[in-house]
């Protein structure tokens, strides 16, 4: 099996969701703690052939060419939480955990290659919807949630917890839009229009082709705002083939000197063999 960690999305998670803490210069490094453990407790549980931490580029993406205010609403983040990604870069090199940053891309397309190209079976560790697009029947995702435990969704669960097919939420964020990442949609069509379509297998090309299935108004907006959504599908549409090497992969080391000295500082003593 090849376990595939969205490295930024649990970081980011691990600072909101846990306690600060600081080592003995006064560093906060909760962030890297949690998401070492997470990477820890994926690793024990499922035991893989290869784990990969990926890594969204600092750069701009090709999402940002297509349309410069992608992400753009997002408050700038921490310096607390961008200091420890070198640190948890550093730390997951010690524990011999593959890395994997590609300049101009996200985590997600990197995901989404390495599960493409892979001739294992592949579980994505990440909270982040946007995963559930790369499910099939070699592909499932771990969905971390807070204070709830990870929602495990394979091809034939997915459509049981949310009536659609995984490739699907293109579609939907093509129509809807997501403020999280600033992507437009269609102005003034939510979420009660477009998801019982979709229920019913139809997709976005689909609407442009027949816009008369939707209500009146709706039609007339997805006419008028054709170009946006097809640029939204683009914008939300997880690149599949990015040009990466797959990473050899190697066990993690949990019993080297070095690696017992980073995790009693990061206070994952329960972590050491």
């Amino acid at each position: 099996m090849l376990l595939l960690i969205d490295a930024n999305n649990l970081l980011a998670r691990s600072f909101y969701g846990r306690q600060p803490f600081y080592d003995t210069k006064g560093k906060s490094i909760h962030a890297v703690s949690g998401l070492l453990n997470w990477v820890l407790n994926f690793n024990h549980a499922h035991k893989p052939q290869k784990i990969i931490a990926c890594w969204d580029s600092n750069d701009p993406t090709f999402r940002h060419q297509l349309y410069p205010d992608y992400k753009a609403t997002r408050k700038q983040t921490p310096t607390e939480l961008s200091d420890q990604v070198p640190r948890a870069k550093k730390a997951l090199e010690i524990l011999r955990v593959e890395q994997v940053e590609v300049r101009g891309y996200e985590a997600d397309d990197i995901i989404g290659t390495l599960a493409a190209r892979s001739n294992d079976y592949v579980r994505i560790v990440s909270g982040d919807k946007d995963m559930f697009q790369l499910i099939n029947r070699n592909v499932m995702v771990n969905y971390l949630r807070a204070r709830r435990a990870p929602l495990q969704l394979t091809l034939f669960n997915h459509e049981e917890a949310y009536g659609i097919d995984p490739g699907q939420w293109v579609d939907y964020k093509a129509l809807v839009g997501d403020p999280s990442d600033n992507i437009p949609g269609v102005p003034r069509i939510g979420e009660k229009t477009v998801w019982p379509l979709l229920k019913q297998g139809l997709t976005l090309k689909d609407l442009l082709a027949c816009p008369d299935i939707l209500p009146a108004k709706a039609a007339q907006r997805l006419t008028e705002f054709k170009d946006q959504a097809l640029l939204s599908y683009k914008l939300a549409k997880i690149d599949c083939n990015v040009t990466v090497d797959m990473p050899l992969g190697s066990t993690i080391d949990v019993q080297s000197q070095l690696s017992r000295k980073t995790l009693r500082a990061l206070g994952l003593n329960n972590k050491i063999a």
